[in-house]
C-alpha cells in the first residue's frame, strides 16, 4: 500500500457529480494517484479503466509499481475500495511523464 484516504461524505465534490448518486470523478481518483506517486502535474494517465464507481465514505488504497516497459518511470497502479468485504478495484491504469503520456 503506498497510500490511503477515506472520500469524506460531504466532499464538495459531490455537489455537483451528482447529487441524487453522488460518485467520486475519475479526475479526482487521477490526481490523487498523480500526487501521491510524487508526480504532481508532471505527469498524466497513459492509460486507465474505472471498473467501479465509488461514492461517499469510501475507503480507498492505492498500490503502485514500477513500470516495466521503457521509461521506467512510468507505474501501473490500482486503486481499491472494499465492497462486503472485498476488496475491488475502483481505478487501474498506468501512469507516465507528460510526454510518454501524450505518445511523444
Amino acid at each position: 500500500m503506498l497510500a490511503e484516504q477515506t472520500i469524506a461524505p460531504d466532499h464538495p465534490v459531490f455537489a455537483g457529480h451528482f447529487p441524487a448518486h453522488p460518485v467520486v470523478p475519475g479526475a479526482l481518483l487521477l490526481d490523487w494517484a498523480c500526487h501521491s506517486l510524487g508526480a504532481g502535474q508532471s505527469a498524466a494517465s497513459r492509460e486507465a479503466r474505472f471498473p467501479r464507481s465509488c461514492g461517499p465514505g469510501s475507503r480507498l488504497v492505492l498500490r503502485a509499481e514500477p513500470g516495466k516497459e521503457p521509461p521506467s518511470s512510468a507505474r501501473r497502479f490500482a486503486i481499491t475500495t472494499e465492497d462486503a468485504g472485498t476488496e475491488v478495484a475502483v481505478v487501474t491504469g498506468t501512469l507516465g511523464p507528460l510526454s510518454t503520456a501524450a505518445g511523444t
